[in-house]
């Protein structure tokens, strides 16, 4: 089992640190509606951190997904 709690560990602290880029992404998502798209408005280094964000949180969900994956396969094995 204690397998099972490291991964459970490792979910959670992903899971944590999704949550701190989604509410980041929500933010920059809510600041660039506020502001009119023009030369001197956004620019690309804003686009260019939330792409990097979107990217972040595309691979933690895959993570996530792998992990409990992983804890199934494992609880299957076990069990049989």
């Amino acid at each position: 089992m204690d397998f099972i709690n490291q991964i459970n560990i490792a979910i959670t602290k992903v899971e944590a640190t999704l949550k701190d880029h989604s509410s980041k992404l929500e933010q920059l998502e809510k600041e660039f509606s506020d502001v009119k798209l023009n030369p001197y408005g956004i620019t690309t280094i804003d686009f260019s951190q939330r792409q990097e964000l979107l990217e972040d949180t595309t691979k933690m969900e895959g993570v996530i997904m792998g992990l409990n994956l992983a804890k199934e396969t494992y609880e299957s094995t076990v069990s049989a």
